[in-house]
C-alpha cells in the first residue's frame, strides 16, 4: 500500500510526490463509496473483521520507486464480502498509472499484491477465542488464485499462481499483536517461463493510546509497528526464461516502519513508511529505500 500515500519504495530524499498527488483525487473518489476492514496495519498480514453479510472495499495507491530510474506506480481497489462471521471473500484488480525501469513484484497492503495482477482470496478464521471483554485470539487461513496481467519481470510470460497464508493474533481494545506467512507458486510446469516461488513473512505490534481511544465522531487512533520478509524462491531465487534463470530477479529483503490508523466514525485513513534493513538481492537490482503508503477507507456493515 506507496510514495502516493494500499500497496512502493523510494528513499525520503527522493519521494517524487507530483504523479502521487495527480492521483489524489482519484483515491479519494473511489474511497468515498468504499468501504473497509478497517481496524489493521498496512503491511502486514492480520486477521479479518468482517461481520456475515458485510461489505468492505479498500482502496489503495501504491507507488514503488527503487534507485533513480524505476518506478511503479498503481491504483488498486479490493472488495470484500463477509459470507459468514468467519468467512471472508476478497477480490483485487490492478489499475496501471505508471511504470518505468524494472522492479520485482511484492505486497504493499498484504491482501493486495503491489503488481498487475487480478486476485481472489478467501478467508477463514478457524480459531478464536476471547480470553478477556474486549480481547480476541484468533488464527485464519488464507487461500486465493491470482493472474498477472503482464509480464513480470519483463520478457517473463504471466502466468497463473496459487496463494496460501497464514495469520495468528491478538487484538484487545489497545494492545494487537499478529504473525503470519504468505506463500505465492506459480502455475507453470518446472521447464516452462515462470517467475520465482514468493514467500513473505510479517510480524505487527499495535497499541492504541488512551488519550488517543475516542469515540465518534472524534478521531480513534492506533499506532503499529510493522516488519515484512520476502524472500523468492526457485532457479536460486531467480526466474525462468527459456530455460535459463533471470539473473536481475529474486533475493531477499527485510523492510521495518511504523504505520498508523485513523477512525473518523464511518472514515479511515492508514499509512507510514516500511524502511530496508537488511537487503540481498539478485545481480543487479536497484535497492529499495523507502515504501510509503497511505489508504483511505468508507466502511458499512
Amino acid at each position: 500500500m506507496d510514495c502516493i500515500f494500499e500497496r512502493v519504495a523510494r528513499r525520503a530524499r527522493h519521494v517524487h510526490c507530483a504523479p502521487l498527488a495527480a492521483c489524489l483525487p482519484v483515491v479519494l473518489l473511489l474511497a468515498s463509496r468504499a468501504l473497509a476492514n478497517g481496524h489493521g496495519p498496512v503491511y502486514g498480514l492480520a486477521t479479518p473483521t468482517l461481520s456475515e453479510g458485510g461489505w468492505a472495499v479498500d482502496v489503495g495507491a501504491m507507488d514503488r520507486l527503487a534507485g533513480t530510474r524505476s518506478q511503479d506506480l498503481n491504483l488498486r481497489p479490493m472488495v470484500s464480502y463477509g459470507l459468514t462471521s468467519d468467512v471472508q471473500l476478497s477480490a483485487s484488480v490492478p489499475l496501471p498509472l505508471y511504470s518505468r525501469g524494472t522492479l520485482d513484484p511484492v505486497r504493499m497492503m498484504a491482501l493486495m499484491p503491489a503488481a498487475p495482477d487480478v486476485e481472489m482470496l478467501l478467508g477463514w478464521r478457524f480459531h478464536r477465542q476471547a480470553p478477556a471483554v474486549g480481547a480476541r485470539f484468533e488464527s485464519t487461513l488464507y487461500a486465493g488464485v491470482d493472474y498477472p496481467v503482464e509480464a513480470s519481470p519483463p520478457g517473463i510470460a504471466p502466468a497463473p499462481a496459487v496463494v496460501g497464508a497464514l495469520v495468528t493474533g491478538y487484538a484487545s481494545r489497545s494492545i494487537y499483536a499478529w504473525i503470519g506467512g504468505l506463500y505465492r507458486r506459480s502455475l507453470t510446469a518446472l521447464e516452462a517461463d515462470h517467475p520465482g516461488d514468493q514467500i513473505m513473512a510479517s510480524l505487527v505490534l499495535g497499541y492504541r493510546p488512551p488519550f488517543l481511544a475516542r469515540d465518534a465522531p472524534a478521531a480513534d487512533w492506533r499506532i503499529f509497528l510493522e516488519g515484512v520478509g520476502e524472500y523468492t524462491l526457485g532457479d536460486q531465487g531467480q526466474g525462468q526464461l527459456a530455460g535459463r534463470t533471470v539473473p536481475n530477479t529474486g533475493g531477499t529483503e527485510v523492510l521495518v516502519g511504523p504505520t498508523v490508523l485513523g477512525l473518523f466514525g464511518a472514515w479511515g485513513i492508514s499509512g507510514g513508511p516500511l524502511f530496508p534493513v537488511y537487503s540481498a538481492l539478485n545481480g543487479n537490482q536497484p535497492t529499495e529505500r523507502v515504501r510509503l503508503a497511505l489508504i483511505f477507507t468508507y466502511w458499512w456493515f
